[in-house]
């Protein structure tokens, strides 16, 4: 995720979490906050883990970087997904 694009409108996690937004959906905002700029990370989303509980996956470049992942935010566990390097075509 590149917060310093130069797009009409730029990337703002925080600006886009209403003061309503609880749950799931508000820890994937403070996890984007959070872990946006770290190196190797190259996006995340919502899943769920193997019972069904909602989590938080984190898209990374390589292994070692998941081991530098939090365990969870605000309760919710993070799932670390190598992906290898992402290009736009």
């Amino acid at each position: 995720m590149n917060r310093d694009e130069k797009a009409a409108m730029p990337y703002q996690p925080a600006d886009m979490m209403p003061a309503a937004m609880t749950g799931i959906e508000a820890a994937l905002a403070k996890a984007e906050q959070m872990l946006s700029r770290r190196k190797g990370v190259k996006g995340m989303g919502m899943t769920k883990t193997r019972r069904g509980q909602d989590a938080i996956i984190v898209y990374v470049d390589q292994q070692q970087t998941i081991s530098q992942l939090p365990s969870d935010v605000d309760g919710f566990p993070i799932i670390g997904d190598v992906t290898g390097q992402v290009r736009a075509y």
